[in-house]
């Protein structure tokens, strides 16, 4: 009994021990700077593609010229969207306003319904309590971030029944209880609103919801309308030549319910838009 017992305890071992060891490295690629901070991934160097002209609003980027972005130095960004806790923290702090809705409730959703500038009011707070320079992530930052290393646009590469997996969108759990009768994608998320953050699959920089749930605020302004990226900066920095009242935006959310938000395309809104399905995640700095 007793070498049977010793031997059931080596194979458990056996099996359990590559698990530990990953999980073990999965925590170094991750930090944290305070209790209700943002956890945060590292996003390695590296070089993606990107569709221009990233100044006609709206297009979707599947044709065209494209310049490469090199990204030469590590950093920093959410592992999930920015939470309704963590902002609630930001409050308490005397650093962020109160929103239209109760941000004591549903504490692990993303938080919503704000604007650019009250985006930025987020970070600077977080900057002066942890005194590292948090800010939000450029345009190219957060593509290269969602695509975690992959070339393609849609950083899953899966067929769009499989997008579920991945990502809260408009799809038949959705349209069966809210009837919006808008197009749905052809899979089951299980979600019908807004979902906490976290609950699907993350991408290979251990990344979750950078498909559906909400779209999130970026840095960037609205570039001119040229045909050549001349000017788009080739190192990951955000793009402030142009209309800077028009502010980027990049994901998709739980209203998508088309296949062409699930790609790389330039989106900009005023930024004083305020939308329930529009969020944000942090990006923070590396000392050099």
């Amino acid at each position: 009994m007793m070498l049977e017992r010793i031997a059931f305890l080596f194979l458990l071992l056996t099996l359990i021990g590559p698990l530990a060891v990953n999980a073990k490295a999965a925590s170094k690629n991750q930090t944290k700077d305070c209790d209700d901070c943002p956890l945060l991934a590292t996003i390695p160097t590296g070089a993606i593609d990107i569709r221009v002209p990233p100044g006609v609003i709206g297009r979707a980027h599947n044709t065209g010229w494209y310049t490469r972005v090199n990204f030469t130095k590590p950093f920093l960004i959410g592992v999930f969207e920015v939470t309704n806790a963590q902002w609630d923290a930001c409050i308490k702090g005397g650093g962020c306003p109160q929103l239209t809705y109760d941000t004591t409730l549903n504490e692990q959703h993303p938080v919503t319904h704000l604007s650019w500038r009250q985006a930025k009011k987020y970070t600077q707070w977080l900057s002066k309590k942890t005194g590292y320079n948090y800010r939000l992530p450029s345009n190219t930052e957060w593509e290269y971030a969602a695509r975690a290393g992959r070339g393609m646009n849609r950083y899953f590469n899966l067929a769009l029944e499989e997008t579920c997996t991945f990502g809260n969108v408009y799809d038949q759990a959705a349209e069966q209880a809210l009837a919006y009768h808008l197009d749905m994608l052809p899979c089951n998320d299980g979600q019908i609103s807004l979902a906490p953050v976290g609950q699907f699959k993350p991408n290979a920089f251990g990344l979750h919801d950078t498909i559906g749930n909400a779209f999130e605020w970026t840095e960037d302004c609205a570039s001119p309308g040229n045909f050549d990226a001349s000017g788009l900066p080739t190192n990951g920095d955000p793009w402030f030549e142009g209309d800077c009242s028009l502010r980027g935006h990049r994901s998709s959310s739980w209203l998508t319910n088309k296949p062409t938000y699930l790609t790389e395309s330039d989106r900009f809104r005023d930024l004083s838009s305020s939308e329930e399905d529009l969020g944000f995640r942090v990006v923070r700095d590396l000392p050099n």
